[in-house]
């Protein structure tokens, strides 16, 4: 093989490692300093006695039931980035010393000994990030990820209703009666009486029951200082601020 088929190999474990790197979740592919990822793993080749060989010999078995998934992601994730920094090492420094100060006789016997190792660790990496999508994938899928991801969607929607909710509220208060708001109960009864016709007409997400509406608007306009500010703009008599809770410890020890 020559030169540049080596170059191929060099240029798909390239490949390799930036792709496993982008496809890291959002939360830490947002955190990720990719140059010092690939950094760190040629630290440990170089400096720190990690040596990529051992783990050609390792092999990738199924999970067994007990094993912390989350570990045997992370294993497999830092070995696929090993061996494709390992391909780059093996290339922009044994290879090129070879090219560089070997003669053209000698340089084909040795390159292939390197290009043999280049090859081993691409192929491992490519196995260990095969298992870590795939772990990936059972993780994902798994029912306590899907109770997360269908709580936090819950958690969306309660918040895009209340900011729905929030907003109507906040221009039902601004229209001031002619002797102002009598007290914020029934503010919040007129304004749910008011806003109760258009969720039906227009299928807003919001409660469906009068009573419910009226008793989430009242404790809004109590507790949102926003809408506290807007009812007392336009309110008879300025509500009390609300009374905040304090934990008293009480020693009872005779």
């Amino acid at each position: 093989m020559t030169v540049d088929s080596w170059q191929i190999i060099y240029d798909q474990a390239g490949d390799l490692v930036d792709a496993i790197l982008h496809e890291q979740p959002k939360s830490e592919f947002d955190a990720i300093d990719f140059e010092e990822a690939i950094n760190s793993k040629a630290e440990e080749i170089a400096w720190r006695g990690i040596k990529p060989e051992d783990d050609w010999s390792t092999i990738i078995r199924p999970v067994k039931k007990g094993v912390k998934l989350d570990n045997k992601i992370d294993e497999h994730f830092h070995t696929a980035l090993r061996q494709g920094v390992f391909v780059r090492l093996l290339y922009e420094g044994e290879m090129q010393i070879i090219i560089k100060y070997y003669s053209d006789s000698s340089q084909p016997g040795k390159l292939f000994k390197v290009g043999a190792k280049m090859v081993s660790a691409f192929s491992c990496a490519q196995q260990h990030a095969t298992a870590w999508r795939l772990l990936n994938e059972v993780r994902n899928n798994s029912y306590e990820v899907r109770q997360e991801k269908a709580q936090a969607a819950r958690n969306e929607k309660k918040e895009e209703r209340e900011i729905l909710l929030r907003g109507l509220v906040k221009g039902a208060l601004s229209k001031r009666p002619a002797n102002g708001w009598p007290g914020h109960v029934r503010a919040a009864q007129t304004i749910a009486k008011t806003l109760f016709p258009l969720i039906d007409e227009y299928n807003l997400p919001l409660p469906n029951d009068e009573d419910q509406l009226s008793e989430q608007i009242e404790k809004l306009i109590f507790h949102e200082p926003i809408l506290r500010k807007a009812y007392n703009d336009s309110a008879k008599e300025p509500l009390p601020e609300p009374v905040k809770l304090r934990k008293v410890n009480v020693d009872v020890t005779p």
